[in-house]
């Protein structure tokens, strides 16, 4: 929990003014990209901070979009509205024709979105750069109870220049959503990425990120100290007294996800006499 919710604000504040001159965040309609705009808007003002939001379809521009629409309008800053379901279904079909016209698994369907999304999301950060000659930079909104499990799409929102709620649980996400003054309509919707119709990441992941929270926050103490994922083990005392299903639910996720956010694996050859 934050205790002193104007201090972190002002450091995530200062943190924005000292990476970047123009923000470009792709709104979801949801809280954790509400606060990454409303910290940016508080830190550059609203004439340097564009939001886009990207619609899938009609269903989306009725709700994930109509709160980021919202959302916009509350803090003044520059809205686009960039369609992306013409170029996701263009994508997937030629995939499926890739694949013999057979149906693609409904994950792969699904992580299309948002990897067309952060297409979109650098092509208007290179254009602000290009014509304005400021840095220009895309803002993750990531926080530590997603990026831990790794509950983001590698190339898509796992992709960004900053995450700056990387070390805030979503609680605590919450908590600075209400401190600058997130529209209700966003704070009280269900948690969800929008991937498909009816998902949502309580019947995803099969818990809630506050039941997740200690585990989350224990497992983060243990990467504080070093540790590499195949020496983190749910024995280990920092879990103890916490729910073992939790744990071991956090822990394989992290695991299994750790790739996620790691730089790309190179070949190491030049430590070799093969070159001249």
């Amino acid at each position: 929990m934050i205790k002193n919710i104007s201090a972190v604000a002002g450091r995530l504040e200062l943190a924005v003014r000292d990476f970047t001159d123009i923000a470009v965040v792709g709104t979801s309609g949801g809280v954790d990209s509400s606060v990454v705009a409303s910290i940016c808007v508080a830190a550059l003002g609203k004439s340097k901070v564009h939001l886009v939001s990207m619609p899938f379809d009609d269903i989306d521009v009725r709700t994930f979009n109509a709160r980021s629409g919202e959302l916009a309008t509350r803090l003044g800053a520059i809205h686009h509205v960039v369609a992306v379901g013409e170029a996701c279904l263009a994508l997937e079909a030629g995939l499926e024709r890739a694949f013999g016209s057979k149906e693609l698994a409904v994950l792969t369907r699904a992580n299309v979105r948002p990897r067309v999304r952060m297409n979109v999301l650098y092509s208007i950060c290179g254009e602000l750069g290009a014509t304005t000659k400021s840095r220009a930079r895309v803002m993750g909104t990531g926080h530590l109870s997603e990026d831990l499990i790794g509950y983001d799409t590698k190339g898509g929102d796992a992709l960004a220049d900053i995450f700056i709620l990387s070390e805030l649980v979503k609680s605590e996400v919450y908590q600075l959503a209400k401190h600058y003054g997130v529209p209700d309509s966003i704070i009280q919707a269900e948690p969800s990425a929008g991937l498909y119709p009816g998902q949502t990441d309580y019947e995803e992941l099969g818990f809630t990120y506050d039941e997740l929270e200690p585990a989350t926050l224990a497992l983060f103490k243990l990467i504080q100290q070093g540790l590499a994922p195949s020496n983190i083990s749910v024995d280990s005392e920092v879990f103890a007294g916490l729910e073992k299903r939790h744990v071991s639910f956090v822990v394989a996720r992290y695991q299994a996800h750790f790739h996620k956010h790691q730089a790309p694996a190179t070949v190491p050859l030049r430590n070799q006499p093969w070159f001249s």
